[in-house]
Parts: C-alpha cells; structure tokens; sequence
C-alpha cells in the first residue's frame, strides 16, 4: 500500500513538471546538434521570442483554468497595437492627433477592458459557450480596427513609446524583465490568494463553487477583464518592438498560445494548471523555431512539430486526470 502511494507520488510529479524536463532535453539536444545554438546570444533570443506569446497565455491560463476559453486574446493584441500607433503616430495614416504615449496606452487598456467584459457579459448573462462569444470577438476587433485605420501599415512612434523595448539591462530588453515580473505576480494570484484558489474551484466544479458561496458570475466577470487587459498590454509591446503596426498584426499568435499553455499542462477542462507550466510551454515553442530557423527548416515543419506536441499534452492532461 506504501510502495504504490510513493509511486503515485513520484508518478503525479513527473507529470507535473514534465514539461521543464522536454524543454531542458530539447535545450541540451539542439544545443549539441544545431551549430549557433550554444550562445548565450542565442539563449536570450529564445526568451525575448517568447515574450508576447508568454504574456497572452497569462490572460489564456486564467480562462482555461476557470473553465473557459478566450479566443480572442490575438485579435486584442493586435487590435491594442493598430489603435495605439494610429493614436500616437506622426504616420500620415495615423489619426493626426499624435496623443501622449500615457494616453495610447490608456487607450489600449479600456480597449482590453471592453473587449474581456463583452466576453464576460455573453458568457455570464446569455450563457453562451465561450468559444463562440470569443470567436466572435476574435473576428470584429482585429476587423474594427482595420476599418478605423483604412488597413494602412503606420510608422513613426516616440522615444517613449518605444522606451520599454530599446532599452536594454545587462544587453537583455526591458520588455524581458517585465515578461518574468508578471509571471511571476500572476503565479502568486494564481495560487496564493483567495481570487486564485476560487479560479480553480470554479473551473473544478462550478456547482461546488456554488455551494461554497463563491460568486461565479462576478469571477467569471474579473478573468475575462483581467485576460483582455493582459492581451491589450501585449499588443502594446507588439507595436513598440515593431515601431509601427500592420494590419496582419500579430496573426496566428492564437494557436501559439493554445499550444503553449495546453503543452505547459493547463487543462482544457478547467480547474488544473499553472502559469510557470505556461511559461514552460512557450519556451519550448520558442526553442523550436529557434532551433528550425538556424538549420534553414521550412517553417511549416513548425506547425507539424507543434500539432505534435500538443497531442501529447492532451495525452498527459488525461493520465493526471486518471491520477487524480
């Protein structure tokens, strides 16, 4: 009876952390295969990839765990990134107005506001499935805010603007720290705070959160919000590492972020997951496309790589359900 509790111990907690351990194999494979690899150049380009996609599965991990998907996450981004260069840029197919870089920004986050509470208000009140409110959304943010800037490419941003991507501590991007520090916040939210510890229960089992007096609607409400304001912040660091925006803004970022997140173990199902298993996850995908780029691989093997590794996290999700 000891012999197989310890088993299901140490079983549950290779699965657990399973994802560290491929992405560490994977690291020390192409590190000793791959020539250009092994540099630590290298090293802090696989995380400043990683930044974007690691950002939006903050947001993405909070709804999975409650339950729920957010779809639109990728249309916000780059939605947050047309509006603030069309608000702030001396582009001649920007706005004209040529605002404060402060009032860009506040721009973007009521914009991630708007957009998580529309999701929320669906979901919550008309009890609409999330994948079809946030598939919705994902089509008309990205469509509205091509309409409002004609679909034109705009350049020309301000130092400040920019501040956060140009400069650089210890030859490592601003934006980088920023990316570790809201891990890092979001992880003790996550599982050190009664909002967090509710987010679980709800995404458990919605008629026990009930039961234990949790306000589910009123949950559900904050980590809409909370997702879209991460996606709009993300989409402004897009157009500042971009020092413009396009109107093909961040496409496809979606099912990196899915992939990351469900490779990082965030079930699908809600109510089992964490934001450094995330973390995980987008790493790996960075490494990835790290690692095809320098051996000159046709991109689209990414994809295949990725479908891959997605399959075999779903696999892992299902054998700790069986665990538990």
């Amino acid at each position: 009876m000891k012999n197989s509790l310890n088993y299901k111990i140490v079983a549950r907690g290779f699965l657990n952390n399973i994802v560290w351990i491929i992405f560490l194999l994977l690291m020390i494979t192409f590190s000793a295969t791959i020539y250009g690899f092994f540099s630590v150049a290298n090293y802090i380009n696989i995380i400043y990839h990683s930044v974007f996609i690691g950002i939006l599965a903050i947001g993405q991990t909070f709804v999975l765990i409650s339950g729920n998907l957010d779809l639109s996450v990728e249309s916000t981004a780059a939605g947050s990134a047309i509006l603030s260069v069309w608000l702030v840029s001396t582009s001649q197919y920007a706005s004209g107005y040529q605002l404060y870089t402060w009032v860009g920004f506040l721009a973007v986050i009521i914009l991630g506001v708007l957009v998580g509470a529309f999701n929320a208000f669906f979901v919550v009140k008309l009890k609409i499935n999330s994948f079809l409110v946030t598939l919705s959304s994902y089509i008309f943010v990205r469509a509205a805010a091509i309409w409002i800037t004609g679909g034109y490419g705009m350049q020309g941003l301000p130092n400040g603007f920019r501040f956060i991507d140009m400069t650089r501590l210890i030859n490592i991007p601003l934006m980088v720290y920023l990316m570790f520090a809201m891990f890092i916040f979001f992880e003790f939210l996550l599982k050190r705070t009664r909002f967090g510890r509710h987010v679980y229960i709800v995404g458990g089992n919605e008629s026990a959160a009930h039961s234990f007096g949790i306000n589910v609607d009123k949950l559900i409400f904050k980590v809409f919000i909370l997702s879209g304001v991460i996606a709009s912040l993300a989409g402004w660091l897009m157009a500042a590492r971009a020092n413009g925006s396009v109107a093909a803004m961040g496409r496809g970022y979606l099912f990196e972020v899915l992939a990351a997140v469900v490779i990082g173990g965030v079930s699908l199902q809600g109510g089992i997951g964490s934001l450094v298993g995330a973390f995980a996850g987008a790493l790996i995908l960075s490494c990835i496309h790290s690692a095809l780029n320098l051996s000159a691989v046709s991109p689209f093997i990414t994809n295949f790589i990725q479908g891959i590794l997605i399959i075999v996290a779903v696999s892992l999700d299902a054998l700790k359900r069986l665990f538990r």
